[in-house]
């Protein structure tokens, strides 16, 4: 008898061990989160995200999966090929896009998310750049940056130029410092097959009158304005460093006072920020006192370019695996959650919810304080961002299928690297885009 009931109390105690806050371990839903904030730093704070989270709801378990940018198109391929994709992502608008196109998005659940936390306190712009053709949203925006040309204004006075905000003014001005047998150059713009050569292209492109697609979904990336923006971005290239350029070259030669001028995303804010922040290792001091962001671009007319990154769910879940993932995606878009998320990259990850651009937990920042007004004049782009795969209110999910194959970046390597004529380019890619979107 005493043995039996010994048995009896063995294995009450462990189902109590497997018991945590009185859910059954066994019992989990369990839930995979992609995320492309890949740097360590970032993680470990998105791990801490987790843990929280997993305390206030013991009964899910969330499983992260850091994905570089880059690969994602790599990854998201692999994944709908094998039948193994995660519940929930958090990646670009192009990359959303693209598994809305393909129907992979549940769009209900997006739907109920924003309007549980407030449609109207998003930003327009944030939601239309994940916005289905029917009105719909495929995924929640989370965060956002917005694109330009960081300048030199010290520079730029010493030399008596105009701010960099039209082509003839860049143009101008990246000839006039470019030296680069003393190892200056004039500008640093993307020239390399990544998305960096894309959102740095995008941006003359539009100011351009320059687009991928027609009204009616014809994909036009032979048309004259089309030709006219290559020509001159492989000119304005002639006054970059050597070899395909990337973002790290761009942030690394700026930082060094190698160059007057760069395309950047708000991301940079943390790194020119430092300069004023007590860091010893400053090259150009007070870096972000003599920088000023030409945000707006203008040639036949006036280009705002930005980046939305946004939270999104997809279908084909159990009911219970829906659920949990609609609760985590609300935890990370509330209130201190959302702004220790938004502080990983204070500037450069700026909130779409307007709330919580006002919030002062959120403003309370090492970095966007040094920044004072400016920090809310550059969050305030986000409302009128342009983007190749919107033409006059209308969404062209497709635009996820040829930014996945860095079509544009192999275009402008094609001019840059090969000499290839603006004509030649733009017809090889318009071959590629038109068979891309067939896929």
């Amino acid at each position: 008898m005493k043995k039996k009931l010994s048995l009896i109390i063995a294995g009450m105690l462990l189902m109590a061990l497997l018991i945590p806050f009185g859910v059954l371990a066994a019992g989990k839903t369990e839930i995979e989160f992609w995320t492309t904030e890949t740097e360590e730093a970032r993680m470990a704070v998105i791990k801490e995200l987790v843990k929280d989270f997993e305390k206030l709801n013991p009964d899910i378990k969330v499983n992260v999966v850091a994905v570089q940018e880059n690969d994602v198109p790599t990854k998201l391929a692999a994944g709908m090929a094998a039948g193994m994709l995660p519940e929930v992502v958090e990646m670009g608008a192009e990359n959303i896009l693209r598994l809305g196109a393909e129907g992979m998005m549940d769009v209900k659940a997006a739907g109920q998310i924003i309007d549980e936390l407030g449609r109207d306190d998003f930003y327009k712009g944030a939601l239309k750049m994940v916005a289905t053709p029917e009105g719909g949203n495929y995924a929640v925006p989370m965060h956002g940056w917005v694109q330009g040309i960081w300048y030199r204004t010290d520079l730029f006075e010493e030399k008596g130029l105009e701010p960099p905000t039209t082509w003839e003014n860049i143009l101008k001005a990246a000839e006039a410092f470019h030296n680069p047998k003393e190892r200056l150059y004039g500008i640093v713009i993307g020239t390399d097959k990544d998305s960096y050569a894309r959102q740095t292209f995008t941006q003359y492109a539009l100011a351009n009158n320059a687009r991928i697609f027609d009204e009616n979904g014809n994909i036009i990336f032979n048309s004259p304005e089309m030709i006219e923006t290559l020509d001159y971005y492989a000119k304005l290239a002639q006054f970059t460093p050597p070899g395909p350029n990337t973002w790290r070259d761009a942030r690394d030669l700026y930082l060094a006072g190698l160059v007057p001028m760069m395309m950047y995303s708000t991301y940079i804010m943390d790194d020119i920020g430092i300069s004023r922040t007590g860091y010893k290792g400053a090259i150009v001091e007070n870096l972000v006192d003599k920088t000023a962001l030409a945000n707006v671009m203008i040639n036949k007319s006036s280009a705002t370019f930005g980046q939305i990154v946004a939270l999104g769910i997809l279908k084909g879940n159990k009911e219970n695996q829906v659920e949990a993932t609609k609760k985590f995606v609300k935890y990370l878009m509330s209130d201190a959650a959302y702004i220790d998320f938004l502080h990983m990259a204070p500037g450069g990850m700026n909130p779409t919810r307007r709330s919580i651009a006002k919030d002062p937990r959120y403003l309370d920042n090492e970095v966007i304080k040094v920044y004072g007004e400016k920090a809310a004049e550059i969050a305030a782009g986000l409302d009128n961002i342009g983007k190749f795969g919107y033409v006059k209110g209308k969404v062209f999910p497709e635009i996820g299928k040829i930014t996945s194959q860095f079509i544009i970046g192999e275009t402008i390597m094609k001019m840059t690297e090969h000499g290839w004529s603006a004509e030649k380019a733009a017809e090889w890619a318009q071959k590629q885009m038109e068979e891309a979107v067939k896929q």
